[in-house]
Protein backbone atom coordinates (compact mmCIF):
# COMPACT_ATOMS: atom_id res chain seq x y z
CA UNK A 1 0.00 0.00 0.00
CA UNK A 2 1.12 3.40 -0.72
CA UNK A 3 0.98 6.77 1.50
CA UNK A 4 0.22 10.26 0.20
CA UNK A 5 3.68 12.40 1.23
CA UNK A 6 3.76 16.15 0.80
CA UNK A 7 1.54 18.97 0.21
CA UNK A 8 0.27 20.71 -2.47
CA UNK A 9 2.21 23.61 -4.07
CA UNK A 10 -0.40 24.95 -6.18
CA UNK A 11 0.56 23.97 -9.60
CA UNK A 12 -2.50 23.87 -10.78
CA UNK A 13 -1.89 20.79 -13.19
CA UNK A 14 -4.51 18.58 -11.93
CA UNK A 15 -7.32 20.71 -12.10
CA UNK A 16 -6.13 21.41 -15.52
CA UNK A 17 -7.18 18.14 -16.73
CA UNK A 18 -10.13 15.95 -16.52
CA UNK A 19 -9.36 12.38 -15.95
CA UNK A 20 -11.72 9.54 -16.92
CA UNK A 21 -11.49 5.61 -16.15
CA UNK A 22 -13.61 3.44 -18.47
CA UNK A 23 -14.26 -0.22 -18.68
CA UNK A 24 -11.60 -1.43 -21.28
CA UNK A 25 -13.09 -4.46 -23.26
CA UNK A 26 -16.69 -2.85 -23.62
CA UNK A 27 -14.97 -0.12 -25.32
CA UNK A 28 -12.79 -1.58 -27.34
CA UNK A 29 -15.47 -4.14 -28.20
CA UNK A 30 -16.83 -0.89 -29.72
CA UNK A 31 -14.25 0.28 -31.64
CA UNK A 32 -12.66 -2.83 -32.60
CA UNK A 33 -8.91 -1.96 -31.35
CA UNK A 34 -6.93 0.77 -29.42
CA UNK A 35 -6.10 2.02 -32.25
CA UNK A 36 -9.12 2.90 -33.82
CA UNK A 37 -10.39 4.28 -30.31
CA UNK A 38 -7.15 6.53 -30.25
CA UNK A 39 -7.72 7.86 -33.70
CA UNK A 40 -11.38 8.73 -32.85
CA UNK A 41 -10.99 9.93 -29.52
CA UNK A 42 -7.51 12.39 -30.58
CA UNK A 43 -10.26 13.64 -32.91
CA UNK A 44 -12.28 14.96 -30.37
CA UNK A 45 -9.04 16.40 -27.80
CA UNK A 46 -9.31 13.40 -25.68
CA UNK A 47 -6.18 11.13 -25.21
CA UNK A 48 -5.74 6.88 -23.77
CA UNK A 49 -3.20 8.05 -21.12
CA UNK A 50 -3.46 4.67 -19.76
CA UNK A 51 -4.82 1.27 -19.29
CA UNK A 52 -4.84 -1.84 -16.91
CA UNK A 53 -5.25 -5.07 -18.67
CA UNK A 54 -5.52 -7.02 -15.44
CA UNK A 55 -8.40 -4.43 -13.71
CA UNK A 56 -10.26 -3.64 -17.30
CA UNK A 57 -9.65 -0.21 -17.15
CA UNK A 58 -8.46 2.26 -19.69
CA UNK A 59 -7.68 6.08 -18.65
CA UNK A 60 -8.50 8.94 -20.85
CA UNK A 61 -7.10 12.88 -19.87
CA UNK A 62 -8.85 15.90 -21.07
CA UNK A 63 -7.43 18.97 -21.42
CA UNK A 64 -10.83 20.93 -19.67
CA UNK A 65 -9.49 23.04 -16.75
CA UNK A 66 -11.63 23.62 -13.73
CA UNK A 67 -13.78 26.93 -13.76
CA UNK A 68 -13.02 26.98 -10.34
CA UNK A 69 -9.64 27.54 -10.66
CA UNK A 70 -8.19 31.18 -10.37
CA UNK A 71 -5.28 32.72 -12.28
CA UNK A 72 -3.17 32.16 -9.55
CA UNK A 73 -3.48 28.58 -9.49
CA UNK A 74 -5.38 28.92 -5.76
CA UNK A 75 -9.65 27.22 -5.79
CA UNK A 76 -12.36 29.20 -5.30
CA UNK A 77 -14.55 26.13 -3.68
CA UNK A 78 -11.13 24.72 -1.53
CA UNK A 79 -12.20 23.54 1.88
CA UNK A 80 -15.72 24.46 1.37
CA UNK A 81 -18.75 22.42 1.12
CA UNK A 82 -18.96 23.60 -2.65
CA UNK A 83 -15.65 21.30 -3.52
CA UNK A 84 -16.13 17.92 -5.18
CA UNK A 85 -15.15 15.18 -2.95
CA UNK A 86 -13.01 13.81 -5.78
CA UNK A 87 -10.78 17.17 -5.52
CA UNK A 88 -10.49 16.75 -1.64
CA UNK A 89 -8.65 13.52 -1.94
CA UNK A 90 -6.65 13.90 -5.43
CA UNK A 91 -4.43 12.84 -5.83
CA UNK A 92 -5.30 9.09 -4.52
CA UNK A 93 -2.22 7.75 -6.56
CA UNK A 94 1.22 8.23 -8.51
CA UNK A 95 0.35 10.51 -11.45
CA UNK A 96 3.11 12.09 -13.90
CA UNK A 97 2.81 15.58 -12.87
CA UNK A 98 6.13 16.24 -12.14
CA UNK A 99 5.25 20.03 -10.40
CA UNK A 100 3.22 18.44 -7.87
CA UNK A 101 4.27 18.48 -4.15
CA UNK A 102 2.35 15.24 -3.39
CA UNK A 103 4.62 11.98 -3.34
CA UNK A 104 3.51 8.07 -2.24
CA UNK A 105 5.91 6.02 -0.36
CA UNK A 106 5.32 2.33 0.69
CA UNK A 107 3.58 2.25 4.25
CA UNK A 108 5.81 0.92 6.71
CA UNK A 109 4.55 -1.86 9.23
CA UNK A 110 6.66 -0.73 12.27
CA UNK A 111 7.35 -4.00 14.76
CA UNK A 112 6.19 -6.69 12.23
CA UNK A 113 9.03 -8.80 11.39
CA UNK A 114 9.81 -8.62 7.29
CA UNK A 115 7.94 -5.71 7.01
CA UNK A 116 8.65 -2.14 6.55
CA UNK A 117 11.00 -1.38 9.98
CA UNK A 118 10.03 -5.07 11.42
CA UNK A 119 13.05 -6.82 11.84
Amino acid sequence: MLIRTGECTRCGECCRTVHITVVRDVTLRQHGNLEELKRYLEYRGIRVVGEDAEANALFYAIDVPCSQLTLDNRCRVHNTPGQPLLCHRYPTGPDDIEECGYRFEPEKFAGLPGLGNGK
